[in-house]
């Protein structure tokens, strides 16, 4: 009996890794075979190993077959597979543009997610595919679960670094500063030199939009704190800051909402690597 269920084992194992294999080859395949592809993904969508399915949520966007897209929003929905997973679907919804009630619906469900990449992912994806509103602006200053009648340094109950870090990027896009000012103010103050960094970019990004913004968020860079436990042979952080005051001295008017963007650190690649 014992014998007959390692057997059984051994053969699930290998024809896990079989799948996996064949998996990455399609997604690395400068041409996907439309054919084969589409035959195989449900196999891998259903397939017991986290790691085959994760490789299916990345080939549904590099596929484009929109019978499939309902899969990821269903994930991202459901948050029941494991949480790298919940995020890799999110970024293939972000990259396939995929907008509509139930994706928002999705995205603000995965605002809560157990794994820190996901209310990362979804942070962004929120903020870069709906408009901005006042509702989806609170919606953004809740995934850091603000601690009004806290003092510094904890101001917010999100624990994680880069999820504040990814919030300040979204916040950035918001054209509501009442609801979002403040929340950036404070993760400009933020413990975290990466949080920092990730806020004033968003002040002046907003200050873009808002250009009555500009005064003040001359100020909070004037006093924001840029020492930071990040150098290459440059240092970032007040490089910068110091391209972020140009940009405001210069009345933003020249300035492009992209030209601002840029400033961001892609927090998939790491502060350290120049963009």
């Amino acid at each position: 009996m014992l014998k007959g269920l390692a057997g059984k084992v051994f053969r699930g194992l290998t024809a896990n890794r079989s799948a996996y294999r064949e998996a990455v080859a399609f997604l690395n395949s400068p041409s996907l075979p439309e054919d084969a592809v589409r035959e195989r993904l449900p196999l891998y969508l259903r397939s017991r190993s986290w790691h085959v399915r994760n490789v299916a949520v990345k080939l549904i966007a590099g596929f484009k077959d929109a019978s499939f897209y309902p899969v990821l929003i269903q994930k991202v929905r459901n948050g029941s597979d494991v949480g790298i997973i919940t995020r890799n679907s999110i970024t293939s919804i972000r990259q396939l543009g995929l907008k509509g009630p139930d994706v928002e619906e999705a995205l603000r469900r995965a605002l809560g997610a157990g794994y820190w990449e996901a209310r990362c992912e979804a942070a962004l994806a929120l903020s870069e595919l709906f408009e901005p509103s006042p509702e989806r602006a609170a919606l953004l200053v809740g995934v850091l679960k603000p601690r009004p009648n806290a003092s510094a340094p904890r101001q917010f109950g999100e624990r994680n670094a880069e999820v504040r870090a990814a919030a300040a990027v979204a916040l950035g896009r918001s054209a509501n500063p009442g609801v979002t000012l403040p929340a950036l103010r404070l993760l400009s103050d933020d413990p975290h030199w990466l949080v920092r960094h990730q806020a004033a970019v968003a002040l002046v990004e907003m200050s873009h939009v808002h250009n009555d913004l500009a005064p003040e968020v001359r100020k909070v860079l004037d006093r924001i704190d840029v020492l930071s436990d990040g150098c290459r042979s440059d240092f970032p952080f007040p490089r910068t800051v110091a391209s972020l005051r140009k940009i405001l001295l210069n009345g933003l008017a020249v300035e492009e909402p992209a030209d601002i963007r840029r400033h961001y650190i892609d927090m998939n690649r790491g502060w350290n690597r120049k963009w």
